[in-house]
């Protein structure tokens, strides 16, 4: 089945199942399906936005917080040009290996074949795992910078990861072909650890997880891949850019060639999920990111940053940035703050930076564009935010229209929960 079949169903925007709304619904379509982001939203869901706006090949489409790249990848496939903005470097990677356009697949196929026999090669090869100490030590150079990463691998996992990084680290092969087999690489990082998605967040597993045949699982993850590569050969390749950058500041990020004439996305909810603590291994593995600083520093300045240093950025007092954050605000932030005035500067921060997001996307986007923007209500004590409801008086200050609010789905994390999508014009 192609994806051209599997959205033929009319757009409905109520009631939907949670496979049409949440990451659910990508894990079984080709190249969706590359990377699990728990709190990312389904291709079927992009698809019907783009039906519901009657979208074609003469539109462009925005997407200022790109994942791992649902959004452009989704209108790619349908013939519609897009572009999107990224933060996370590493999600930043995932998103611009995905949106690719591989012309010579059965270079791709050679390459994936030689590496799998190399890897499969090497790690049968290494020492004993009571000899990890002494392995690590002498490949320094190729251990991730990671704190405190026995905790994260078992030790058979540890050293053959370190031995398949030190392997793709000297590979020689096209660029783009040696992207596809880092993601690979860096996809099984997590199924080989002792981390689990039980929860939103990753939690660790009291029992370590015993020592897999890491080889064979990059083996499969490769086959896979290719596999995907080819059921998409026969669909729409329309062009897909995706920018490293921060959505606060667009016109700066984005090229001023062409406005878009729609923006569909999904911003970080405002329910305190850190993607740059979700992302650390990954981060670290390829050197997307320095050291502990740089972390701290990249969910500071994300929105809806909360976790490390950005803890105490909010600790230190958040204002509201001016009278529409603070109007929007007031009737929640009293019953808040007096549970825990850190929640209420976290959710204050958030909404100064909506404020800057939303005054920027009416810099980028055309003069009839349309928006579509998915994102979830928040409960702070029992306290309930309509986080839709703010984000949609926020950019009517900036001259959008609120066309209408569809509620989507109930979510399961608390009672009163919900994702919802607000659809806004200019």
């Amino acid at each position: 089945m192609t994806q051209q079949t599997l959205f033929e169903i009319a757009p409905r925007f109520v009631n939907r199942s949670t496979k049409t709304v949440t990451f659910q619904g990508k894990l079984a379509l080709p190249i969706h399906r590359w990377y699990r982001l728990t709190p990312s939203f389904s291709p079927r869901l992009a698809v019907d936005i783009a039906h519901e706006f009657k979208l074609n090949g003469n539109d462009f489409v925005l997407d200022p917080f790109s994942g791992v790249g649902t959004v452009p990848l989704s209108m790619k496939h349908l013939g519609i040009s897009s572009c999107s903005v990224e933060i996370n470097p590493f999600l930043h990677f995932v998103g611009t290996v995905k949106t690719r356009t591989y012309h010579d697949i059965d270079t791709v196929r050679d390459v994936i074949q030689d590496f799998s026999v190399l890897a499969e090669k090497e790690t049968k090869r290494l020492p004993d795992e009571g000899q990890l100490e002494r392995f690590l030590a002498e490949n320094t150079a190729y251990v991730p910078t990671i704190h405190n990463i026995n905790r994260w691998w078992s030790p058979g996992n540890l050293m053959q990861l370190v031995c398949l990084r030190r392997l793709l680290l000297a590979y020689d092969a096209p660029s783009d072909i040696l992207d596809l087999l880092k993601m690979g690489l860096l996809a099984i990082l997590i199924p080989a650890s002792n981390a689990k998605h039980n929860h939103v967040s990753l939690t660790f597993a009291e029992t370590p997880l015993e020592t897999m045949d890491i080889a064979l699982m990059l083996r499969r993850k490769y086959e896979e891949m290719y596999d995907d590569l080819q059921a998409v050969r026969n669909l729409p390749q329309a062009g897909a850019t995706v920018f490293l950058g921060n959505s606060r500041f667009l016109s700066e990020v984005l090229p001023n060639s062409r406005p878009a004439s729609a923006v569909i996305t999904s911003p970080p909810y405002p329910n305190r999920f850190s993607y740059a603590r979700e992302t650390r291994p990954q981060l670290f593995f390829f050197n997307f990111i320095q050291n502990a600083e740089a972390v701290g520093q990249l969910e500071t300045d994300a929105i809806g940053g909360t976790w490390g240093r950005a803890t105490s950025v909010l600790a230190s007092g958040i204002e509201p940035k001016n009278d529409v954050v603070q109007s929007l605000l007031t009737p929640h932030l009293g019953n808040i703050d007096v549970n825990g005035g850190l929640m209420a500067n976290y959710v204050t921060k958030y909404f100064n930076d909506i404020f800057d997001h939303a005054e920027q996307i009416s810099m980028v986007c055309g003069e009839t564009c349309r928006l579509a923007y998915v994102i979830g209500n928040s409960k702070f004590y029992d306290h309930p935010l309509p986080s839709d409801e703010i984000l949609a008086s926020i950019f009517q200050h900036f001259g959008f229209r609120l066309d209408r609010i569809d509620k989507m789905r109930k979510r399961q994390s608390k009672t009163g929960l919900y994702e919802a999508v607000v659809f806004m014009s200019r």
